[in-house]
């Protein structure tokens, strides 16, 4: 009788944990119901605690067991027939599956307590480097081509955890889009989109000279030293994680500076978001300026993590969507799927001359953009590579993917081609 309880309870918490999942994901860690969660699980919200001390314990469940979660996938991708790469599809198709349970995105982490947050940090830094040591023995039998493998690792999470956010941001309701996404992500994450034969042309895109001029007012150089300053406290530890105080903090001034601009933190927020999709913009006019469709892609993706990475600190989307005031949701989600849009219509180009292969172009946009989404808050600051460097070892592994093509003498000439 006892072990049917303990097994009873056991499922108890694991659908606490998934539900969740969910209402953080989609509603922000500190704007998700508690009573909406233990109303869809069966129970009162006083009987939440016998699942967790608070709000903020019951985040870093979900945030552990999302870490271990990727970890039993990746072991059980370990135990799959055949070579390393191999074995990454594996656990990519794992991590998709429908009847998954759902993931923790980790946005949220400044949330946390020092010492839950070192242990989000390490359990996902233990899976992170499992993968890396995957894709190394890939490297080593010959498998998996050479590249930078903290980086690829870094791009191949952020495909797998964006699933969840693109289609919060994008209001996304077509109910095959997460098969759809399944099927493709191991084949974007093997071969790359770059259509066979094509060259990958070498980087150049700079984020210098896109960007608007510097104000030149007193009051809208403040503001963007305010906007930056947010933005990369948002990116690195959540939105939910950092307070006016924090901001100010980081400029060396007071609280009292923030409101002289803002009435409020969401009124901050919503300033930092609209900043960072008029920069987007601007990054999509320029790779627009791209000699082919697949140097357009490249270039996006480039820009878009020096946006990310040097001092300009664009705010990228994360959890908490549903939790934005109801106007500000309306107009980012009017301003992403503009995006999404002119993004697609760039994929498109490269589907007509022939440099990018003709696959489902909406599963393709939401993974592709995964590659370089979150970066600011796990890659290291001041790292051994630029941002620009970082960008192009994302663009090559979305156009090449992971497979090493080995080369091959073509009989009766000296050339050499790349055999699949």
């Amino acid at each position: 009788m006892r072990s049917l309880a303990n097994e009873a309870r056991a499922a108890r918490h694991a659908a606490v944990l998934d539900e969740a999942t969910v209402e953080f994901n989609r509603e922000g860690v500190s704007g998700a119901s508690l009573s909406k969660i233990a109303r869809r699980v069966g129970i009162t919200r006083a009987g939440l605690y016998n699942y967790c001390l608070d709000r903020q314990d019951l985040v870093h469940q979900c945030y552990l067991r999302a870490c271990k979660s990727f970890k039993s996938d990746l072991l059980r991708a370990e135990q799959a027939a055949g070579d390393s790469l191999d074995r990454v599809a594996a656990f990519v198709r794992l991590v998709l599956d429908a009847d998954h349970p759902p993931v923790a995105v980790l946005t949220e982490l400044g949330f946390l307590n020092p010492e839950q947050e070192a242990s989000v940090r390490a359990a996902r830094g233990e899976t992170v480097a499992a993968m890396r040591a995957l894709l190394a023995q890939g490297v080593r039998e010959g498998s998996i081509r050479s590249c930078d493998l903290d980086i690829v690792s870094q791009a191949l999470f952020g495909m797998l955890t964006w699933t969840t956010l693109s289609r919060i941001w994008t209001a996304d309701t077509d109910d095959t889009l997460g098969a759809r996404m399944a099927a493709m992500a191991p084949r974007i994450i093997l071969e790359g989109v770059a259509a066979d034969g094509v060259d990958i042309p070498p980087s150049r895109a700079r984020l210098k000279g896109i960007l608007p001029a510097p104000p030149s007012s007193e009051r809208d150089q403040r503001l963007e030293a305010l906007a930056r300053a947010g933005s990369h406290l948002f990116n690195r530890r959540g939105i939910d994680g950092v307070s006016l105080d924090d901001v100010a903090a980081e400029l060396g001034a007071t609280k009292a500076v923030l409101y002289h601009y803002f009435d409020s933190k969401p009124a901050f927020v919503a300033y930092c978001y609209d900043r960072g999709f008029d920069i987007m913009s601007r990054i999509i006019d320029a790779a627009g300026t791209g000699s082919t469709g697949l140097e357009c892609m490249m270039m996006v993706v480039e820009l878009s993590v020096q946006a990310q990475l040097e001092d300009i600190h664009i705010l990228w989307p994360s959890s908490g969507f549903g939790g934005l005031p109801a106007p500000l949701q309306k107009r980012l989600l009017e301003r992403t799927n503009f995006l999404v849009g002119r993004s697609a219509e760039l994929t498109r180009r490269g589907f007509v001359d022939g440099t990018v292969k003709t696959w489902d172009v909406a599963p393709m946009k939401h993974l592709t953009s995964g590659a370089h989404s979150l970066l600011s808050q796990w890659l290291p600051l001041g790292g051994r590579r630029s941002s620009k460097e970082i960008g192009h070892e994302i663009s090559r592994f979305l156009c090449l993917g992971l497979r090493e093509r080995k080369a091959v003498l073509v009989a009766g000439s000296s050339a050499l081609v790349t055999a699949e």
